[in-house]
């Protein structure tokens, strides 16, 4: 078995060298065997080699930037300038990346991270989720913990510090100076410092107290909740009676609930609420506009962006405006995504005259999970199918998308690439100047004006019977190594 995979990949690779013996205007890296072995350079002059059509690949930029994927077992992305590189393995099985010099990885649920590899005392951490977690903070000190036993984890799930005795039975808690006592969590905890704090005896009663902010209580959780606010224009008190009546009386709203959180009314300086009931009916005036018949239909306009929705979550639209550009999103969930981004347009000199629609910067269509279409500035590029269901995740196009990606056209500037079956057909145009089409095994044309005599060259079955001219010179080529004619070569 290994003599035929050997004497396999010998032939791949010199059969390109046959084929290409004696072609003197040709980039001698270059050749095409379809999805079997091909190398070629792209839009944008980068290098491609891939060899069984999804499975092997390796793309050379000019600015050093490198892929090498074994598809679906390994990727390699390499960016020197930016000294990052990610390796990738069965993802999502694992992964090991780096910048500059931070290392960190993952395989399953283990996650570890080295963020200065050249300092062999530097902050790290090692986590096999949730079971132990060891490592050394940004301040030197070690930590480590095994779940559910005991220990102490360091900048973990937002806190500054977590430290546990058999969990639930006893755990402290520290954020920015401020520590927190739970026993038998959730049910005792206390927390104090910095004019913050917090008691409870959950369900039975809770007080979160916070300096010049607020100050709120509950009695036997959820039926009796009650808060005082300080915030300067907007203080006053509230309360709930669940699942009965609830009043929030503020300087700047007021607010009503019958059986809350279904029954709704509030009145305010910015904004207007009606539920009734909640989350069928939803109504806001002033700053935010907004009229829900949920599940059926909804709108809301707030800060630039105005977006709807019928038969929610299945159709959904939005428009956002940033300012120099506004950005339309449209959804026909799980089928259709759009998403469209244009420059401002200046305003129509006369007002009866329609809206002029500005430039269009970027334009993403996606008809899942037949196909996929991109332009983000002057390039365009489409693709057929399109099985991942999400707008583009870097992982999936380095691993798996070339499996599902049967039909591909790009186009930059004046030129243009399409493919489809891996290479099976090819058809490459650089310019007007020149293009190359390919059916493999069964014929290929290359059309080159770029020079002062026009180049015209075909051939059967990758040269078993082949044509070439240039200018008034004629040469032929049959059985692969026969060959007769002339061609003077051309300075391009």
């Amino acid at each position: 078995m290994h003599r035929l995979i050997r004497f396999t990949l010998i032939t791949l690779l010199c059969v390109p060298a046959f084929s290409m013996a004696g072609a003197d205007d040709r980039d001698p890296l270059e050749f095409d065997f379809g999805p079997l072995i091909s190398r070629q350079r792209d839009l944008h002059g980068h290098m491609r080699l891939r060899v069984l059509g999804p499975f092997f690949e390796r793309a050379t930029h000019d600015d050093g930037q490198t892929l090498t994927a074994v598809r679906p077992l390994y990727s390699r992305y390499d960016d020197p300038e930016m000294e990052r590189r990610r390796s990738e393995y069965l993802w999502p099985v694992g992964y090991t990346k780096q910048f500059r010099d931070e290392h960190s990885g993952r395989v399953l649920l283990a996650f570890w991270t080295r963020f200065d590899v050249e300092d062999p005392d530097s902050r790290y951490r090692f986590w096999l989720f949730p079971l132990y977690f060891q490592g050394r903070d940004k301040h030197g000190e070690e930590y480590a913990a095994l779940f559910p036993l005991g220990g102490r984890i360091h900048e973990f799930l937002g806190r500054d510090e977590i430290e546990f005795i058999l969990f639930p039975l006893y755990l402290r808690t520290e954020l920015n100076e401020v520590p927190s006592h739970s026993f038998l969590w959730p049910i005792i905890s206390h927390t104090q410092g910095r004019g913050i704090y917090r008691f409870r005896v959950f369900p039975f009663y809770g007080q979160n107290r916070h300096r010049d902010r607020y100050n709120k209580k509950f009695v036997m959780w959820p039926f009796w909740t009650s808060a005082e606010y300080y915030y300067e224009g907007s203080s006053g008190s509230g309360y709930i009676l669940f699942p009965v009546y609830g009043r929030l009386t503020l300087e700047d709203q007021r607010s009503w609930m019958v059986l809350p959180p279904f029954f709704r009314v509030s009145r305010g300086e910015r904004v207007n609420m009606v539920l009734a009931p909640w989350p069928i009916f939803q109504r806001r005036t002033g700053e935010i506009r907004q009229t829900y018949i949920w599940p059926l239909w909804g709108t809301k306009t707030m800060r630039g962006t105005h977006s709807r929705f019928f038969l929610w979550p299945f159709l959904q639209e939005e428009r956002i405006d940033r300012g120099d550009t506004v950005a339309r999103r449209f959804y026909l969930l799980p089928f259709y995504y759009s998403d469209t981004h244009r420059e401002r347009a200046p305003a129509a000199p006369d007002p009866q005259e329609p809206v002029p629609r500005g430039t269009m910067v970027s334009n993403y269509q996606k008809i899942w999970p037949l196909l996929s279409y991109i332009r983000d500035g002057d390039e365009v590029r489409f693709r057929m199918l399109a099985l991942w269901p999400l707008k583009y995740t870097p992982s999936i196009e380095r691993n798996y998308a070339p499996f599902w990606s049967l039909i591909q056209h790009a186009r930059y500037e004046e030129a243009s690439d399409t493919e489809i079956l891996w290479g099976l057909y090819r058809r490459q145009r650089r310019g007007e100047d020149k293009s190359y089409t390919s059916l493999f095994p069964l014929f290929d044309r290359t059309r080159d004006d770029r020079h002062d005599e026009a180049v015209r060259r075909w051939s059967f079955l990758k040269g078993l019977i082949g044509y070439e001219r240039r200018g008034t010179n004629r040469r032929y080529q049959l059985l692969y190594l026969l060959r007769w004619g002339q061609l003077e070569e051309t300075e391009p």
